[in-house]
């Protein structure tokens, strides 16, 4: 069994222009035996974003836990909040932007693993 909780995860501090925490939970890099996925978590200040990026390995999934933004999916653009699953494909540019006055509070996922390894290594933006 492997358990990880966010209060005991290393944050990562983004700097302006898309300032937010990033945690990452469970990868292969961190956990023996762990494959097929990374978990982590963003926290995203009201008025901030991601960068509007894509990856070319990895599919992405966000799981809203708290506050209320917009995601922005190639040409796309919809509303979530709580309890919202978002599916980004490889290849397509996404976004999210926390259009609320509260902290967004986000699980992510990436299948296969591997783009986690930025954020641990210091080089994600």
């Amino acid at each position: 069994m492997i358990v990880a909780k966010s209060r005991q995860s290393r944050s990562y501090l983004m700097p302006a222009p898309h300032e937010r925490e990033l945690k990452v939970l469970l990868s292969p890099s961190l956990q023996e035996g762990l494959e097929g996925l990374a978990v982590g978590m963003t926290i995203l200040p009201p008025g901030s974003s991601s960068s509007f990026h894509s990856h070319d390995v990895e599919c992405e999934t966000w799981i809203i836990v708290s506050g209320t933004g917009e995601v922005r999916l190639g040409d796309e653009r919809e509303a979530v909040g709580p309890e919202s699953v978002i599916f980004t494909p490889r290849h397509v540019k996404h976004q999210i932007i926390n259009t609320g006055q509260e902290p967004l509070r986000m699980f992510w996922i990436y299948t296969p693993p591997g783009g986690e390894k930025s954020i641990l290594d210091g080089q994600f933006k």
